[in-house]
């Protein structure tokens, strides 16, 4: 399956900690991170299969970052061409966790070990948002 979802990506942002009262240690997410979260899942809901995939699975993921406003007309035509590269956050991983977890969620696939190959691509586009592409992975491929 290969989809595209309009919104523009964002990386996992780490677990947050307070000690309650009883001083009891608890991690949680923030609001802002599940709202990211909500906003994603309810995007990927309409592509999710029928049944979660099973076996192993190849993730193909192009994160197309947003341009920002700011720069000149050359910097930006030299991120459209791809000359220019988004280093900045967030990470890869960071934007990619974000995306695997979501996919989990909404019911892609039973548990996202099951992702025994990933290709991704971080990138500036005038159209920000994720390209993606999944499909069960042959147990013979290298």
């Amino acid at each position: 399956m290969k989809f595209s979802i309009p919104i523009i990506p964002r990386g996992q942002a780490r677990a947050r900690h307070a000690v309650t009262k009883s001083g009891l240690s608890m991690t949680y997410k923030s609001a802002d991170q599940r709202q990211a979260e909500q906003n994603l899942c309810a995007l990927l809901l309409p592509f999710r299969p029928e049944k979660p995939l099973e076996g192993p699975l190849t993730l193909r993921v192009f994160a197309y970052r947003p341009i920002p406003a700011s720069w000149s007309q050359k910097k930006k035509q030299e991120a459209v061409t791809r000359r220019l590269r988004p280093i900045g956050k967030p990470d890869l991983d960071n934007l990619i966790k974000h995306l695997k977890d979501c996919l989990g969620q909404v019911g892609f696939w039973c548990d996202d070990k099951q992702v025994v190959r990933l290709f991704a691509i971080k990138c500036y586009s005038t159209i920000p948002g994720w390209e993606i592409e999944l499909t069960q992975t042959k147990e013979a491929e290298k």
